[in-house]
């Protein structure tokens, strides 16, 4: 720990002896920014939407085809095995714990 207390206290020192640098902007650099922002036409936003679009509907149409496929994968199953509940109690819910009076 204290290794690297001694490290960062002589780079804080060596940091706050470096000069510092001028902030200032080449001449005329604002200027030609702005000019070059002005030339470019902007983007319409019918044509990102168009673009957009058009991908999620690719999209959405893939997603839709792989879950069509997958329910219809089951949906023709044949099942030969016999139904798990043999006698369902929404048949007979209230006569269950009377059958044995009758």
């Amino acid at each position: 720990m204290n290794d690297f207390d001694q490290r960062w206290q002589t780079a804080t020192q060596v940091a706050r002896q470096v000069p510092a640098e001028s902030a200032d902007l080449p001449y005329g650099f604002t200027t030609r920014v702005l000019a070059c922002f002005q030339e470019s036409p902007a983007e319409a936003w019918s044509e990102v939407l168009g673009a957009l679009g058009l991908r999620a509907m690719f999209a959405t149409a893939f997603l839709f085809a792989i879950s069509a496929s997958f329910a219809a994968a089951h949906w023709y199953e044949v099942r030969i095995e016999t139904p798990v509940l043999e006698n369902p109690l929404s048949l007979n819910p209230l006569m269950e714990p009377f059958s044995s009076w009758l």
